[in-house]
């Protein structure tokens, strides 16, 4: 009987250790890997259709190949941009070899663009091609306005599909009217747009790119499985300006992370997260408001860097 007793108290103390150490690692800080992915995601996208544009006000880069189907408007480009050897693009790490920039162009500061990817960054893994299909731009002095449909992206394309582009004129205006929708306001809205709109600041100077402002506001998810388990990671930005000025993380605006884990055994993975930028530039986020297995993070500052 003792023996039994003695072999029953060692099992309990077992699965409350066991118990403790699965709280433990459930109440965590925010998943911010998820954010700083977007954020770098979409800030490549407007580094890129910031890049075209300045070619097309004459501008020269050594890392760039241009072919222009005529020298007058309209037309169509090629761009070749080699990010391997890129100091203009500020944010780390790279997030691939090389981006082709398919433009049609109505004028100077007007462009629908289809960007191609080599060997793209994603978290851990890397993707041989990624497309960007139909992205709207346009120029207005030192700004640039960029809308980026999370809907448009697709993984391993067709490449001589995607290095075309061949749009009538209502189609073109469709695509430039995305960039006359309202913005939101509201993380809680921005979760559901599944798409990002890039207002990117020249600082003065279109021939300096290294220097540039990049303004996010928009929202889309992720859906990550791994054996057993899937995870949703909604994400929702507002007004996230990354900037030269500092490169750890970004310096304004805030950042909603929700996360929706589905898993055939253990807890389930429910947490949201309200992020709050500033200038400080030490690499760290405060944390708003925070619920689920965020919660005691809330008002804290945790790591942020980009």
């Amino acid at each position: 009987m003792k023996n039994i007793i003695r072999y029953l108290l060692v099992l309990l103390l077992g699965l409350q250790t066991t118990s403790c150490r699965k709280l433990k690692d459930y109440f965590r800080n925010p998943d911010t890997e998820y954010l700083i992915e977007t954020i770098h995601a979409v800030t490549t996208t407007g580094y890129a259709a910031n890049v075209a544009m300045a070619i097309m006000q004459g501008q020269s880069f050594s890392n760039i190949l241009v072919t222009r189907s005529n020298t007058g408007f309209p037309c169509t480009t090629t761009m070749i941009v080699n990010l391997n050897n890129d100091d203009n693009l500020f944010i780390s790490p790279v997030k691939a070899d090389a981006v082709t920039i398919i433009g049609l162009w109505s004028d100077a500061s007007t462009a629908i663009l289809n960007l191609l990817y080599t060997n793209y960054q994603a978290g851990d893994d890397v993707i041989e091609l990624l497309g960007i299909e139909t992205i709207p731009v346009i120029r207005d002095g030192d700004n640039i306005a960029v809308a980026l449909a999370t809907a448009d992206i697709s993984l391993n394309p067709d490449e001589d599909a995607l290095l075309q582009i061949n749009l009538s004129t209502l189609e073109i205006e469709s695509e430039l009217f995305r960039l006359d929708m309202p913005h939101p306001t509201d993380v809680y809205v921005a979760v559901s747009q599944k798409a990002y709109f890039i207002d990117i600041d020249n600082n003065g100077s279109t021939n300096t790119l290294s220097d540039d402002a990049y303004r996010i506001t928009g929202g889309g998810q992720m859906v990550e499985v791994a054996f057993n388990s899937e995870e949703i990671a909604q994400m929702a930005l507002i007004n996230v300006e990354v900037s030269s000025s500092c490169t750890l993380n970004p310096v304004d605006g805030n950042a909603l992370l929700r996360i929706i884990g589905l898993e055939s055994k253990g807890f389930p993975e429910l947490g949201t997260a309200l992020l709050q930028f500033s200038d400080d530039c030490t690499g760290e986020a405060n944390v708003m408001v925070a619920t689920g297995m965020y919660i005691a993070s809330n008002g804290s500052d945790i790591s942020f860097e980009l």
